[in-house]
């Protein structure tokens, strides 16, 4: 704007010693224009600057690690008559990266219409992009002067991770485990006494604890009850992201082993609970994942984690939320994405 205003002072300059060096009328009418351009642009500037409206309603959801993503600024004008001319000014900001690009898109708007700009940027890690308004920069009729508007308006892309299968394996102690449900599986039996899972004839080795009594005395028969096996979660895998030590390729590299894992524990039909500490709540976040629609759920709300600051009430927290529970393993992710398993990080996961 400096340069476009230092050229509108030059050319009044060079109008007023023309005016004082040729008896023109053409001068004389130019000279008018000038002087009267400055105060009609600014008050052209602040009339429209009130009816020109910008938002992001055309920015994605989610998208893909390694792809553009492209995202919609739609300016709406309610100046009638006349032709707008602005720039916007948009920030891209990855969630746990200090990198921010910056974006200047240019539109000109027709009266009473409405115009989408597009811009794209490269997904480089997984997690959440956040696209924000700064401002708007708005021109007057040839150009020369401009008024800014601020906007406040964002909106977040989510970038989901890839996965593939990762090898491991569930031991025998795994996937005999029973914790605490109020599911039951309907293909197996277990040890929990409050719920049945089915009832058969009476074997020699069988308890008489088991003898179902009034079915046996309407049967003539003696009739024994199998008792259920609960669908309660096995293992736990626990989330680790601490404050000064996260980058957007540790968090990228967090989201993509969380992925793969919790999809392969879904594929062998192991039950487990994704877990994380939530600061702003002060509380833990617990994800029951079964199959791989929850897999993903869960992967979508890991999305949103940010890294802790304080280690010690995160502990307390964690201590508190887990009272009583029983997991056969338990499984943390730190804040690069590498396995833990009982202090070690194991090149092959056992479970």
């Amino acid at each position: 704007m400096v340069q476009r205003v230092a050229g509108y002072l030059a050319v009044l300059l060079a109008a007023v010693y023309l005016y004082f060096m040729y008896d023109e009328t053409v001068i004389s009418g130019l000279l008018v224009f000038l002087f009267l351009y400055f105060p009609v642009s600014w008050v052209y500037l602040l009339y429209i600057r009130g009816k020109l409206t910008a938002d992001l309603g055309r920015v994605p959801l989610v998208g893909e690690r390694g792809k553009r993503v492209r995202a919609g600024v739609t300016v709406k004008s309610r100046v009638p008559l006349m032709i707008v001319r602005c720039d916007i000014f948009i920030h891209v900001r990855s969630g746990h990266g200090r990198r921010r690009k910056r974006r200047r898109l240019s539109a000109t708007v027709s009266a009473g219409m409405e115009r989408t700009c597009w811009c794209e940027f490269e997904a480089e890690e997984c997690g959440c992009i956040e696209v924000r308004i700064q401002k708007m920069r708005i021109y007057d009729f040839l150009g020369v002067f401009c008024v800014e508007k601020k906007v406040d308006q964002r909106a977040e892309v989510k970038i989901m991770p890839e996965f593939e299968l990762m090898p491991l394996e569930i031991t025998r102690k795994t996937r005999e485990f029973q914790a605490e449900s109020e599911e039951y599986s309907g293909e197996r039996k277990g040890d929990d006494p409050t719920e049945i899972y089915q009832v058969r004839e009476y074997r020699v080795e069988d308890s008489l604890k088991d003898i179902h009594w009034k079915l046996s005395a309407k049967e003539g028969e003696l009739m024994v009850k199998e008792r259920g096996f609960p669908l309660g979660c096995t293992v736990l895998v626990w989330f680790d992201l601490r404050a000064g030590e996260e980058s957007a390729q540790g968090f990228s590299r967090l989201l993509e082993t969380a992925a793969s894992l919790s999809i392969t524990l879904a594929a062998e039909k192991c039950i487990h609970m994704a877990a994380w500490y939530e600061e702003k709540n002060e509380r833990i976040v617990k994800c029951r994942v079964s199959d791989e629609e929850s897999a993903y759920a869960m992967i979508w709300r890991l999305l949103d984690m940010e890294p802790c600051r304080d280690i010690t009430k995160r502990d307390i927290c964690y201590a508190d939320a887990f009272r009583g529970w029983q997991f056969s393993s338990v499984v943390t992710i730190d804040g690069e994405g590498k396995l833990w398993k009982s202090g070690a990080n194991p090149e092959f996961l056992r479970l």
